[in-house]
């Protein structure tokens, strides 16, 4: 960058940086928002699900069909994590309750389970690229110091994953239901004979975990685009 003498050179870098900067922030509050569900599920839950992406995949079509349908975002949005939560809900409940503590065969049923997903969201949504539109009060620039305007639906997302991050850590630290999660898998047989049904609290945490990849879906669909391959990109993100 040359500069002019009166400090326009620097200037202009000093926006392109900070530009720069708020578009790695905010990219990365869209992993740590689909990660956050993966840490509930693996990091906390010790359960393997290789198929996380495939939640984010899921989540962001049928999020896109509805918004497509009845032309609200917010509907997407909700749709996305309702759709991803029964999704996980029901792998929990088919899949994880019969493998717990098993690591590789978790591995390699999700492995396998990521495919089949994969390939049938292929046949049903085809090759195509889709995007959706943000709501009109999510939509157009910002202007903020230094820099002359930045997308305010990035603003948002940024915002929504500091929001998502302080939410989980109340909810685990500062809740009973919290609580009970951790105490199950710090000891599961003990939380038991305390009368707390196990399963239940550990098909709720899974649910959750699988609805914030869904959600994700549809901000990330919102923030760039939906396409085949964009399930892997996201697992190896978490």
């Amino acid at each position: 960058m040359i500069d002019h003498g009166d400090g326009r050179g620097r200037s202009d870098d000093a926006k392109l940086y900070l530009t720069t900067l708020l578009n790695s922030l905010t990219l990365a509050s869209l992993y740590f928002i689909v990660a956050s569900g993966f840490t509930l599920v693996f990091g906390l839950m010790r359960n393997v699900n290789l198929a996380h992406g495939s939640l984010y995949l899921l989540g962001a079509y049928l999020g896109w069909m509805v918004g497509d349908a009845t032309g609200s975002w917010l509907l997407a949005v909700a749709a996305g994590f309702v759709s991803a939560a029964i999704a996980g809900l029901l792998m929990q409940v088919t899949i994880f309750r019969w493998m717990q503590g098993q690591d590789l065969r978790q591995t390699l049923v999700t492995i396998g389970l990521s495919i089949v997903l994969a390939d049938l969201m292929l046949a049903v949504w085809g090759g195509k690229t889709y995007q959706f539109d943000p709501p009109g009060w999510l939509y157009g620039a910002t202007k903020l110091p230094f820099v002359r305007a930045y997308p305010t639906y990035r603003l948002v997302l940024l915002a929504t994953a500091i929001v998502i991050g302080i939410g989980l850590w109340l909810f685990l630290n500062r809740t009973r239901i919290g609580m009970m999660i951790r105490a199950g898998v710090d000891d599961r047989g003990m939380l038991s004979a305390t009368g707390v049904n196990v399963q239940l609290v550990f098909a709720t945490t899974f649910a959750i975990g699988a609805g914030l990849a869904g959600l994700a879906g549809v901000i990330g669909g919102t923030a760039l685009s939906i396409a085949p391959g964009e399930d892997t990109r996201y697992l190896l993100a978490s």
